[in-house]
């Protein structure tokens, strides 16, 4: 199932003795690291048939980002791209980390994490469980630390999951929560380590509007080329803007002023960022539905879903954490699946679901 995301060709792991010479290449510089490290292999590694390129396996961690290959050249075009690098960073050093409170800072910062707002969230992520359908492998791509306890019961019908991410951070959360269960690889969405059709089902959520904007197209056709012809890709993504959101956030502000005019103003708000991330931005490349016309649906079968019309900004203004806002939220809930066209097209947070077109070519 693993390919080198350089060449495509095949990787096996290596025996003891291999393990042996290619250290020994190593510190003779026969073998070289294409990003500079000279550390020698020590748990076990992965190579192509003629043992041309190695990959480490770290902590049962297979390291298959091309920037990580071990060969007698030295290839700085297979370094991640500045945006991809940025969002790596972001995550290694910051978003996957825990407060003090437990809670990622990646959910800290970007959800609402009141009890109301995780009771809607767990609906919505009910809808992402009802594509899915069992097998051998989920391919979770770009699957973060599983933050939220609602992601874990996604593989249950599926003999493993195979947790895909260039955050060697988030990976060792996720595999302190599903172990044996799981399969972890230290991979590039836009090079997809697997053969093609080896997957059963697919599902990348939150994640592909953090992909450079001209590798949007490379990145879901990787998607769907690694899925076998009867499965499903899955993506959760954002849209660029949702007039269901703007306008009820513009009523929400024109409400705030207009009671601050007759109750008097409350002070001024100043939101700093945390410390920690200063000087960390995250790449965010959301795109509007065109786009995804003319990127996704034209190249793929592509059917599009719901997976929430609110965001964390309209939980916080209009779901108070009592039984009145859970009315509400049950109320939000109970129209998204009323409307669920409209509310896909209109509202926030869009989900595709994708398979292989019938005409589209198979791999040789």
């Amino acid at each position: 199932m693993l390919l080198c995301p350089v060449t495509k060709q095949a990787l096996t792991l290596l025996s003891g003795d291999e393990i042996v010479q290619a250290n020994g290449a190593i510190g003779s510089g026969l073998l070289r690291h294409t990003n500079g490290n000279s550390r020698p292999l020590e748990s076990g590694a992965l190579g192509t048939h003629d043992r041309g390129i190695i990959y480490r396996v770290e902590d049962d961690i297979a390291c298959l980002l091309p920037e990580l290959a071990i060969s007698s050249t030295h290839d700085h075009s297979a370094s991640l791209n500045a945006e991809s690098a940025g969002v790596q960073r972001f995550y290694d050093e910051y978003g996957w980390l825990k407060s003090q409170s437990g809670c990622y800072n990646d959910t800290a910062d970007f959800t609402d994490t009141r009890a109301v707002s995780v009771y809607y969230v767990k609906e919505c992520n009910r809808r992402i469980a009802r594509q899915l359908k069992s097998g051998r492998y989920l391919l979770d791509a770009a699957s973060g630390a599983i933050p939220h306890p609602d992601y874990i019961p996604f593989s249950e019908n599926y003999d493993f999951r195979v947790c895909l991410d260039f955050s060697i951070t988030a990976l060792r959360e996720a595999r302190a929560k599903l172990g044996s269960r799981g399969l972890y690889v230290l991979g590039d969405m836009t090079r997809l380590p697997f053969a093609s059709d080896s997957i059963d089902d697919v599902i990348s959520l939150h994640t592909i509007y953090h992909i450079p904007e001209k590798m949007l197209s490379t990145a879901v056709d990787e998607l769907v080329r690694v899925v076998r012809s009867d499965g499903r890709v899955v993506i959760v993504s954002v849209w660029a803007s949702s007039p269901l959101m703007d306008v009820a956030m513009k009523a929400k502000r024109a409400l705030g002023r207009l009671k601050r005019r007759i109750l008097g103003s409350g002070g001024t708000q100043h939101i700093v960022a945390s410390e920690a991330r200063q000087d960390l931005d995250l790449y965010f490349a959301p795109f509007g539905y065109d786009r995804y016309l003319s990127e996704i649906a034209s190249r793929h079968s592509a059917t599009l879903h719901l997976w929430s019309s609110t965001n964390a900004d309209f939980q916080k203004a209009f779901f108070a954490n009592n039984r009145v806002g859970l009315l509400s939220a049950k109320l939000v809930i109970a129209a998204e699946q009323l409307l669920e066209p409209l509310a896909a097209r209109y509202g926030q947070y869009p989900m595709f679901v994708l398979s292989k077109k019938l005409t589209e070519p198979r791999p040789n």
